[in-house]
Protein backbone atom coordinates (compact mmCIF):
# COMPACT_ATOMS: atom_id res chain seq x y z
CA UNK A 1 0.00 0.00 0.00
CA UNK A 2 0.99 3.36 -0.93
CA UNK A 3 1.97 4.90 2.96
CA UNK A 4 3.10 8.55 4.32
CA UNK A 5 0.12 10.59 3.24
CA UNK A 6 -1.87 12.19 5.25
CA UNK A 7 -5.17 10.71 6.32
CA UNK A 8 -6.93 13.47 4.69
CA UNK A 9 -4.99 14.67 2.02
CA UNK A 10 -7.07 14.86 -0.58
CA UNK A 11 -10.99 14.41 -1.14
CA UNK A 12 -12.36 11.54 -3.68
CA UNK A 13 -14.45 12.56 -5.54
CA UNK A 14 -16.43 11.13 -9.62
CA UNK A 15 -13.82 14.20 -10.99
CA UNK A 16 -10.89 13.15 -9.26
CA UNK A 17 -11.38 9.10 -9.62
CA UNK A 18 -12.60 10.13 -13.57
CA UNK A 19 -8.84 12.42 -13.76
CA UNK A 20 -7.15 9.29 -12.66
CA UNK A 21 -8.36 6.55 -14.57
CA UNK A 22 -7.97 8.87 -17.57
CA UNK A 23 -4.35 9.41 -17.06
CA UNK A 24 -3.51 5.80 -15.54
CA UNK A 25 -5.25 4.42 -18.22
CA UNK A 26 -8.18 5.29 -20.86
CA UNK A 27 -10.70 5.94 -18.63
CA UNK A 28 -13.37 3.95 -17.03
CA UNK A 29 -17.37 3.06 -17.23
CA UNK A 30 -19.74 4.98 -14.90
CA UNK A 31 -20.64 1.92 -13.10
CA UNK A 32 -16.74 1.57 -11.95
CA UNK A 33 -16.29 5.31 -11.36
CA UNK A 34 -19.14 5.16 -8.33
CA UNK A 35 -18.07 1.47 -7.53
CA UNK A 36 -15.01 3.16 -6.16
CA UNK A 37 -16.61 6.37 -4.83
CA UNK A 38 -16.10 5.37 -1.06
CA UNK A 39 -12.94 4.15 -1.49
CA UNK A 40 -9.39 6.49 -0.81
CA UNK A 41 -7.45 7.49 -3.93
CA UNK A 42 -4.16 5.67 -2.52
CA UNK A 43 -6.29 2.20 -2.67
CA UNK A 44 -7.90 2.90 -6.10
CA UNK A 45 -4.40 4.04 -7.02
CA UNK A 46 -3.12 0.86 -6.00
CA UNK A 47 -6.08 -1.37 -7.01
CA UNK A 48 -4.47 0.06 -10.74
CA UNK A 49 -1.01 -0.67 -10.24
CA UNK A 50 -2.10 -4.49 -8.84
CA UNK A 51 -4.08 -4.95 -12.26
CA UNK A 52 -1.24 -4.38 -14.28
CA UNK A 53 1.21 -6.65 -12.59
CA UNK A 54 -0.22 -9.13 -14.98
CA UNK A 55 0.06 -8.57 -18.66
CA UNK A 56 -0.32 -10.42 -21.90
CA UNK A 57 2.21 -9.82 -24.98
CA UNK A 58 1.09 -8.93 -28.67
CA UNK A 59 1.60 -12.37 -30.72
CA UNK A 60 -0.58 -12.07 -33.93
CA UNK A 61 2.48 -12.04 -36.41
CA UNK A 62 5.00 -15.01 -36.41
CA UNK A 63 8.55 -15.05 -37.01
CA UNK A 64 8.88 -15.00 -40.67
CA UNK A 65 12.81 -16.40 -40.63
CA UNK A 66 11.66 -19.25 -38.23
CA UNK A 67 12.71 -22.55 -39.57
CA UNK A 68 15.03 -21.01 -41.48
CA UNK A 69 17.90 -20.87 -39.20
CA UNK A 70 20.73 -21.97 -40.92
CA UNK A 71 20.23 -20.30 -44.26
CA UNK A 72 18.92 -16.57 -42.44
CA UNK A 73 16.18 -14.37 -44.99
CA UNK A 74 17.51 -14.44 -48.49
CA UNK A 75 17.18 -10.84 -49.99
CA UNK A 76 13.93 -12.07 -52.11
CA UNK A 77 12.40 -13.36 -48.53
CA UNK A 78 13.02 -10.00 -47.01
CA UNK A 79 11.44 -8.18 -50.18
CA UNK A 80 8.75 -9.74 -49.53
CA UNK A 81 8.25 -9.13 -45.94
CA UNK A 82 8.64 -5.82 -46.43
CA UNK A 83 5.72 -5.92 -48.74
CA UNK A 84 3.51 -7.81 -46.83
CA UNK A 85 4.94 -5.92 -43.61
CA UNK A 86 2.87 -2.72 -44.18
CA UNK A 87 -0.55 -4.51 -43.91
CA UNK A 88 0.13 -6.40 -41.37
CA UNK A 89 1.45 -3.40 -39.06
CA UNK A 90 -1.64 -2.23 -40.14
CA UNK A 91 -3.66 -5.09 -38.58
CA UNK A 92 -1.45 -5.11 -35.51
CA UNK A 93 -2.29 -1.67 -35.13
CA UNK A 94 -6.11 -2.50 -35.01
CA UNK A 95 -5.48 -5.31 -32.01
CA UNK A 96 -3.48 -2.67 -29.87
CA UNK A 97 -6.35 -0.36 -30.08
CA UNK A 98 -8.45 -3.10 -29.47
CA UNK A 99 -5.91 -4.17 -26.27
CA UNK A 100 -6.11 -0.94 -24.89
CA UNK A 101 -9.77 -0.39 -24.50
CA UNK A 102 -10.74 -4.13 -23.22
CA UNK A 103 -6.96 -5.28 -21.45
CA UNK A 104 -6.94 -5.08 -17.56
CA UNK A 105 -3.48 -3.86 -17.44
CA UNK A 106 -4.91 -0.44 -18.59
CA UNK A 107 -1.88 1.24 -16.75
CA UNK A 108 0.46 -1.14 -18.50
CA UNK A 109 -0.72 -0.33 -22.01
CA UNK A 110 -0.93 3.55 -21.21
CA UNK A 111 2.83 3.41 -20.22
CA UNK A 112 3.72 1.14 -23.19
CA UNK A 113 2.02 3.65 -25.39
CA UNK A 114 3.91 6.08 -23.88
CA UNK A 115 7.18 4.89 -24.32
CA UNK A 116 5.92 4.02 -27.94
CA UNK A 117 6.31 7.72 -28.38
CA UNK A 118 9.01 7.84 -26.68
CA UNK A 119 11.44 5.19 -28.20
CA UNK A 120 9.96 6.51 -31.63
CA UNK A 121 10.51 3.78 -34.43
CA UNK A 122 9.21 3.18 -37.67
CA UNK A 123 10.60 0.24 -39.87
CA UNK A 124 9.27 -1.86 -42.29
CA UNK A 125 9.09 -5.27 -40.48
CA UNK A 126 6.15 -5.92 -38.94
CA UNK A 127 7.09 -8.56 -36.83
CA UNK A 128 10.04 -6.53 -35.55
CA UNK A 129 7.57 -3.97 -34.73
CA UNK A 130 5.78 -6.20 -32.66
CA UNK A 131 9.19 -7.89 -31.04
CA UNK A 132 9.72 -3.54 -29.91
CA UNK A 133 6.12 -3.28 -28.63
CA UNK A 134 6.07 -6.06 -26.23
CA UNK A 135 9.96 -5.27 -24.94
CA UNK A 136 8.20 -1.78 -23.95
CA UNK A 137 5.38 -3.97 -22.60
CA UNK A 138 7.46 -6.21 -20.77
CA UNK A 139 9.65 -3.19 -18.95
CA UNK A 140 6.95 -0.34 -19.07
CA UNK A 141 6.90 -0.29 -15.10
CA UNK A 142 10.43 -1.27 -14.32
CA UNK A 143 13.46 -0.03 -13.90
CA UNK A 144 14.25 2.66 -17.01
CA UNK A 145 17.67 1.33 -16.94
CA UNK A 146 16.67 -1.69 -18.20
CA UNK A 147 14.18 -0.49 -20.18
CA UNK A 148 17.10 1.72 -22.08
CA UNK A 149 19.12 -1.02 -22.56
CA UNK A 150 16.31 -3.74 -23.92
CA UNK A 151 15.92 -0.51 -26.35
CA UNK A 152 19.35 -0.11 -27.50
CA UNK A 153 19.89 -3.51 -28.60
CA UNK A 154 16.30 -3.93 -29.96
CA UNK A 155 16.55 -5.12 -33.73
CA UNK A 156 14.13 -2.46 -34.73
CA UNK A 157 16.06 0.28 -32.85
CA UNK A 158 19.35 -0.65 -34.38
CA UNK A 159 17.54 -1.06 -38.16
CA UNK A 160 15.64 2.68 -37.51
CA UNK A 161 18.55 4.30 -36.01
CA UNK A 162 21.42 3.13 -38.43
CA UNK A 163 23.58 1.00 -35.71
CA UNK A 164 23.47 -1.43 -38.20
CA UNK A 165 25.74 0.71 -40.98
CA UNK A 166 28.16 1.56 -37.41
CA UNK A 167 31.34 0.01 -37.95
CA UNK A 168 34.52 0.18 -36.49
CA UNK A 169 36.70 2.35 -39.68
CA UNK A 170 33.54 4.14 -39.80
CA UNK A 171 31.03 5.09 -37.17
CA UNK A 172 26.98 5.83 -37.55
CA UNK A 173 26.48 8.48 -35.03
CA UNK A 174 22.89 8.35 -35.30
CA UNK A 175 21.78 6.07 -32.34
CA UNK A 176 24.11 7.84 -29.90
CA UNK A 177 23.00 11.48 -30.82
CA UNK A 178 19.62 10.36 -30.35
CA UNK A 179 20.31 7.92 -27.42
CA UNK A 180 21.07 10.89 -25.52
CA UNK A 181 19.46 14.00 -27.12
CA UNK A 182 15.94 12.18 -27.33
CA UNK A 183 15.50 9.22 -24.74
CA UNK A 184 17.93 10.31 -21.90
CA UNK A 185 19.82 13.41 -21.54
CA UNK A 186 18.09 15.98 -23.32
CA UNK A 187 19.81 18.61 -25.88
CA UNK A 188 22.83 20.63 -25.02
CA UNK A 189 23.53 18.45 -21.80
CA UNK A 190 26.42 16.35 -24.22
CA UNK A 191 29.07 17.49 -26.53
CA UNK A 192 29.64 16.46 -29.96
CA UNK A 193 32.55 14.62 -28.91
CA UNK A 194 30.32 12.56 -26.83
CA UNK A 195 28.50 11.70 -29.54
CA UNK A 196 31.36 10.67 -31.30
CA UNK A 197 32.84 8.40 -28.79
CA UNK A 198 29.35 6.93 -27.81
CA UNK A 199 29.13 5.62 -31.55
CA UNK A 200 32.25 4.20 -31.75
CA UNK A 201 31.39 1.95 -28.29
CA UNK A 202 28.04 1.05 -30.23
CA UNK A 203 30.16 -0.39 -33.28
CA UNK A 204 29.27 -4.29 -33.80
CA UNK A 205 25.89 -4.00 -32.52
CA UNK A 206 23.95 -4.75 -34.97
CA UNK A 207 20.80 -7.32 -35.91
CA UNK A 208 21.61 -10.89 -37.82
CA UNK A 209 19.37 -12.62 -40.83
CA UNK A 210 17.46 -14.17 -38.12
CA UNK A 211 16.07 -10.67 -37.33
CA UNK A 212 18.14 -11.06 -33.68
CA UNK A 213 20.20 -8.77 -32.00
CA UNK A 214 24.15 -9.89 -32.56
CA UNK A 215 27.78 -8.62 -31.12
CA UNK A 216 30.43 -8.59 -34.39
CA UNK A 217 33.47 -8.57 -32.07
CA UNK A 218 35.34 -8.06 -35.45
CA UNK A 219 33.52 -4.94 -36.45
CA UNK A 220 33.46 -3.12 -32.55
CA UNK A 221 36.09 -0.19 -31.80
CA UNK A 222 38.22 -1.59 -28.73
CA UNK A 223 40.21 1.55 -28.63
CA UNK A 224 40.26 3.57 -25.79
CA UNK A 225 37.47 6.59 -25.47
CA UNK A 226 36.83 9.47 -24.13
CA UNK A 227 32.99 10.11 -22.83
CA UNK A 228 31.72 12.90 -20.52
CA UNK A 229 35.04 13.07 -18.69
CA UNK A 230 36.10 9.18 -18.50
CA UNK A 231 38.91 7.64 -20.12
CA UNK A 232 38.70 3.54 -21.17
CA UNK A 233 37.69 1.28 -23.69
CA UNK A 234 34.19 1.47 -23.56
CA UNK A 235 31.19 -0.61 -25.04
CA UNK A 236 27.76 0.33 -25.43
CA UNK A 237 26.47 -1.15 -22.61
CA UNK A 238 28.98 1.30 -20.26
CA UNK A 239 28.15 4.51 -22.09
CA UNK A 240 24.34 4.02 -21.42
CA UNK A 241 25.40 3.08 -17.47
CA UNK A 242 27.46 6.48 -17.68
CA UNK A 243 23.78 8.23 -18.88
CA UNK A 244 22.22 6.90 -16.43
CA UNK A 245 24.56 7.85 -13.58
CA UNK A 246 23.86 11.34 -14.38
CA UNK A 247 21.04 13.00 -12.55
CA UNK A 248 20.20 14.71 -15.84
CA UNK A 249 18.77 11.62 -16.82
CA UNK A 250 16.19 11.48 -14.23
CA UNK A 251 15.22 15.05 -14.74
CA UNK A 252 14.64 14.81 -18.61
CA UNK A 253 12.53 11.67 -18.10
CA UNK A 254 10.73 12.97 -15.22
CA UNK A 255 9.92 16.26 -16.93
CA UNK A 256 8.71 14.45 -19.95
CA UNK A 257 6.29 12.03 -17.78
CA UNK A 258 5.25 15.01 -15.88
CA UNK A 259 4.10 17.05 -19.35
CA UNK A 260 2.56 13.48 -20.74
CA UNK A 261 0.56 12.66 -17.40
CA UNK A 262 0.03 15.98 -15.85
CA UNK A 263 0.10 18.99 -17.33
CA UNK A 264 2.05 20.72 -20.03
CA UNK A 265 3.55 23.34 -18.01
CA UNK A 266 5.95 22.39 -15.73
CA UNK A 267 6.57 23.14 -12.30
CA UNK A 268 10.20 23.23 -11.65
CA UNK A 269 10.31 22.34 -7.89
CA UNK A 270 7.62 19.36 -8.58
CA UNK A 271 9.99 17.99 -11.28
CA UNK A 272 13.10 18.29 -8.92
CA UNK A 273 11.16 16.55 -5.97
CA UNK A 274 10.00 13.89 -8.68
CA UNK A 275 13.70 13.64 -10.38
CA UNK A 276 15.21 13.52 -7.33
CA UNK A 277 12.92 9.82 -6.03
CA UNK A 278 13.35 8.44 -9.51
CA UNK A 279 17.03 8.70 -9.26
CA UNK A 280 17.62 7.78 -5.64
CA UNK A 281 15.00 4.45 -6.82
CA UNK A 282 17.59 3.35 -9.40
CA UNK A 283 14.65 4.90 -11.98
CA UNK A 284 11.82 2.64 -10.45
CA UNK A 285 9.00 4.05 -13.30
CA UNK A 286 6.50 2.36 -10.79
CA UNK A 287 7.46 4.47 -8.20
CA UNK A 288 7.62 7.39 -10.38
CA UNK A 289 4.13 6.61 -11.45
CA UNK A 290 3.07 6.25 -8.01
CA UNK A 291 4.23 9.51 -6.45
CA UNK A 292 2.98 11.32 -9.15
CA UNK A 293 -0.75 9.65 -9.06
CA UNK A 294 -1.25 10.17 -5.09
CA UNK A 295 0.05 13.61 -4.58
CA UNK A 296 -2.32 15.44 -3.52
CA UNK A 297 -0.90 18.29 -6.42
CA UNK A 298 -2.22 15.81 -9.28
CA UNK A 299 -5.65 16.49 -8.38
CA UNK A 300 -5.41 20.62 -8.54
CA UNK A 301 -8.15 22.05 -10.61
CA UNK A 302 -5.86 23.44 -12.85
CA UNK A 303 -4.74 19.84 -13.77
CA UNK A 304 -7.75 18.16 -14.87
CA UNK A 305 -9.61 18.22 -18.29
CA UNK A 306 -5.79 20.01 -19.33
CA UNK A 307 -4.58 17.83 -21.55
CA UNK A 308 -5.50 17.14 -25.48
CA UNK A 309 -6.68 13.65 -26.00
CA UNK A 310 -4.28 12.43 -28.76
CA UNK A 311 -5.91 10.68 -31.44
CA UNK A 312 -5.34 7.02 -30.32
CA UNK A 313 -6.71 7.79 -26.28
CA UNK A 314 -9.80 9.70 -28.13
CA UNK A 315 -10.27 6.17 -30.35
CA UNK A 316 -9.54 4.00 -27.47
CA UNK A 317 -11.81 6.17 -25.19
CA UNK A 318 -14.93 5.85 -27.70
CA UNK A 319 -14.33 1.91 -27.64
CA UNK A 320 -14.63 1.84 -24.00
CA UNK A 321 -17.84 3.82 -23.71
CA UNK A 322 -19.69 2.72 -26.75
CA UNK A 323 -17.86 -0.25 -28.46
CA UNK A 324 -17.13 1.82 -31.41
CA UNK A 325 -16.33 -0.31 -34.18
CA UNK A 326 -16.20 0.64 -38.08
CA UNK A 327 -17.37 -1.65 -41.06
CA UNK A 328 -13.67 -2.28 -42.49
CA UNK A 329 -10.16 -2.00 -40.21
CA UNK A 330 -9.05 0.29 -43.23
CA UNK A 331 -11.39 2.85 -41.89
CA UNK A 332 -9.75 3.14 -38.58
CA UNK A 333 -6.76 3.53 -39.91
CA UNK A 334 -7.53 6.31 -42.25
CA UNK A 335 -9.30 7.76 -39.21
CA UNK A 336 -5.48 7.58 -37.49
CA UNK A 337 -4.02 9.06 -40.63
CA UNK A 338 -6.91 12.32 -40.29
CA UNK A 339 -6.14 12.68 -36.84
CA UNK A 340 -2.35 12.92 -37.28
CA UNK A 341 -1.14 9.91 -35.00
CA UNK A 342 -0.92 6.29 -36.58
CA UNK A 343 -0.13 3.55 -34.49
CA UNK A 344 3.36 2.27 -35.36
CA UNK A 345 3.88 4.59 -37.55
CA UNK A 346 5.44 7.81 -35.87
CA UNK A 347 6.58 10.81 -37.70
CA UNK A 348 10.26 11.05 -36.96
CA UNK A 349 12.64 9.88 -34.27
CA UNK A 350 11.30 12.62 -32.34
CA UNK A 351 7.56 11.00 -32.27
CA UNK A 352 4.66 12.94 -31.91
CA UNK A 353 4.71 16.52 -30.65
CA UNK A 354 1.14 16.66 -28.67
CA UNK A 355 -0.51 18.91 -26.87
CA UNK A 356 -1.64 22.03 -29.22
CA UNK A 357 -0.03 20.06 -31.89
CA UNK A 358 -3.13 17.67 -32.00
CA UNK A 359 -5.54 20.47 -33.04
CA UNK A 360 -5.90 21.90 -36.76
CA UNK A 361 -8.84 23.06 -38.43
CA UNK A 362 -9.89 20.00 -40.34
CA UNK A 363 -9.30 17.67 -37.59
CA UNK A 364 -11.13 19.23 -34.78
CA UNK A 365 -13.94 19.13 -37.00
CA UNK A 366 -13.45 15.26 -37.59
CA UNK A 367 -12.92 15.03 -33.71
CA UNK A 368 -16.34 17.09 -33.44
CA UNK A 369 -18.64 14.85 -35.72
CA UNK A 370 -17.26 11.57 -34.59
CA UNK A 371 -19.79 11.61 -32.13
CA UNK A 372 -22.77 13.32 -34.33
CA UNK A 373 -22.21 10.57 -36.94
CA UNK A 374 -23.56 8.04 -34.60
CA UNK A 375 -26.76 9.31 -35.28
CA UNK A 376 -26.48 10.21 -39.00
CA UNK A 377 -27.04 6.30 -39.81
CA UNK A 378 -23.57 5.70 -38.71
CA UNK A 379 -21.89 7.37 -41.77
CA UNK A 380 -18.89 9.73 -41.41
CA UNK A 381 -16.65 11.11 -43.98
CA UNK A 382 -13.26 10.57 -43.66
CA UNK A 383 -10.34 12.51 -45.69
CA UNK A 384 -6.93 10.89 -44.05
CA UNK A 385 -4.37 13.32 -44.91
CA UNK A 386 -1.79 11.50 -47.32
CA UNK A 387 1.39 10.60 -46.79
CA UNK A 388 4.50 10.97 -47.92
CA UNK A 389 4.91 7.53 -49.65
CA UNK A 390 1.59 7.51 -51.42
CA UNK A 391 1.45 8.15 -54.79
CA UNK A 392 -1.65 10.44 -56.57
CA UNK A 393 -3.21 6.93 -57.93
CA UNK A 394 -3.17 5.69 -54.36
CA UNK A 395 -5.15 8.08 -52.89
CA UNK A 396 -8.74 7.32 -53.30
CA UNK A 397 -10.82 10.38 -52.92
CA UNK A 398 -13.74 9.38 -53.99
CA UNK A 399 -14.30 6.23 -50.93
CA UNK A 400 -13.78 8.71 -48.56
CA UNK A 401 -17.33 7.78 -46.21
CA UNK A 402 -17.25 5.24 -43.88
CA UNK A 403 -20.25 2.97 -41.32
CA UNK A 404 -19.43 3.19 -38.06
CA UNK A 405 -20.94 0.96 -35.37
CA UNK A 406 -21.85 1.36 -31.76
CA UNK A 407 -23.17 -0.43 -28.49
CA UNK A 408 -24.36 2.16 -26.04
CA UNK A 409 -25.69 -1.03 -23.80
CA UNK A 410 -23.87 -0.05 -21.00
CA UNK A 411 -24.68 3.57 -21.09
CA UNK A 412 -28.18 3.15 -21.29
CA UNK A 413 -28.37 0.04 -18.34
CA UNK A 414 -26.57 2.82 -16.27
CA UNK A 415 -28.52 6.51 -17.20
CA UNK A 416 -31.79 5.71 -17.18
CA UNK A 417 -33.87 9.34 -17.87
CA UNK A 418 -34.72 10.73 -15.59
CA UNK A 419 -33.86 14.46 -14.62
CA UNK A 420 -30.41 14.15 -13.26
CA UNK A 421 -29.42 12.45 -16.07
CA UNK A 422 -27.86 15.64 -18.34
CA UNK A 423 -25.98 16.95 -15.18
CA UNK A 424 -24.45 13.56 -14.41
CA UNK A 425 -23.54 12.50 -18.40
CA UNK A 426 -21.92 16.52 -18.76
CA UNK A 427 -19.95 15.20 -15.79
CA UNK A 428 -19.08 11.77 -16.61
CA UNK A 429 -18.08 12.81 -20.26
CA UNK A 430 -16.26 16.40 -19.86
CA UNK A 431 -13.37 16.85 -17.36
CA UNK A 432 -12.64 20.86 -18.50
CA UNK A 433 -15.40 23.24 -16.19
CA UNK A 434 -18.94 23.20 -17.75
CA UNK A 435 -19.99 26.35 -15.99
CA UNK A 436 -19.33 27.65 -19.54
CA UNK A 437 -21.45 25.04 -21.42
CA UNK A 438 -24.52 26.06 -23.02
CA UNK A 439 -26.77 23.44 -21.03
CA UNK A 440 -30.13 24.70 -22.12
CA UNK A 441 -28.50 24.68 -25.93
CA UNK A 442 -27.85 21.36 -25.73
CA UNK A 443 -31.01 19.96 -23.94
CA UNK A 444 -33.28 22.03 -27.08
CA UNK A 445 -30.92 20.24 -29.50
CA UNK A 446 -31.73 16.52 -28.08
CA UNK A 447 -35.41 17.89 -27.59
CA UNK A 448 -35.58 18.64 -31.22
CA UNK A 449 -34.34 14.85 -32.38
CA UNK A 450 -37.26 13.26 -30.28
CA UNK A 451 -38.24 11.81 -27.39
CA UNK A 452 -36.49 8.10 -28.25
CA UNK A 453 -33.12 7.16 -26.65
CA UNK A 454 -32.93 10.12 -25.48
CA UNK A 455 -29.08 9.08 -23.46
CA UNK A 456 -28.06 8.12 -26.62
CA UNK A 457 -28.86 11.49 -27.92
CA UNK A 458 -27.85 13.59 -24.85
CA UNK A 459 -24.58 11.97 -24.89
CA UNK A 460 -23.48 11.91 -28.36
CA UNK A 461 -24.22 15.61 -28.23
CA UNK A 462 -21.98 16.27 -25.39
CA UNK A 463 -19.45 14.36 -26.76
CA UNK A 464 -19.59 16.47 -29.64
CA UNK A 465 -18.60 19.78 -27.49
CA UNK A 466 -14.89 20.78 -27.67
CA UNK A 467 -14.77 20.44 -23.93
CA UNK A 468 -14.66 16.30 -24.55
CA UNK A 469 -11.59 16.68 -26.21
CA UNK A 470 -9.96 17.25 -22.77
CA UNK A 471 -9.10 14.76 -20.40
Amino acid sequence: MVTGLPINYMKTTRKNIQHLFLRSGFGSLPANIEKNISRSIPEIAEEIFSASQNYSSLDFINNPIKGREKKGASAFQILKMIIKSRRETEDLNIIWLNKMAQDPAQLREKMTFFWHNHFSTNVPFSYLMQLQNNTLRKFALGKFGELLHAVAKDPAMIIYLNNQQNHKDAPNENFAREAMELFTLGEGHYSENDIKEAARAFTGWAVNRKGKFEFHEHDHDYGEKEFMGRKGNFKGEEILNFILENKQTAIFIATKIYREFVNHEIKRERIKSLADDFFSSSYDISMLMKKIFTSEWFYDEENIGCKICSPVELIVRYKKIIALEFENDQALIDLQKALGQVLFFPPNVAGWKGGNNWIDSSSLLLRLNIAQALLNEGRIIINPKPEFEDTPDEIDEENDEHILSSDWTIMNSYFTNNENDFDELLNYLVQSSVQKIDRDKIKSLVNEAGADNKIIKMASVIMSLPEFQLI
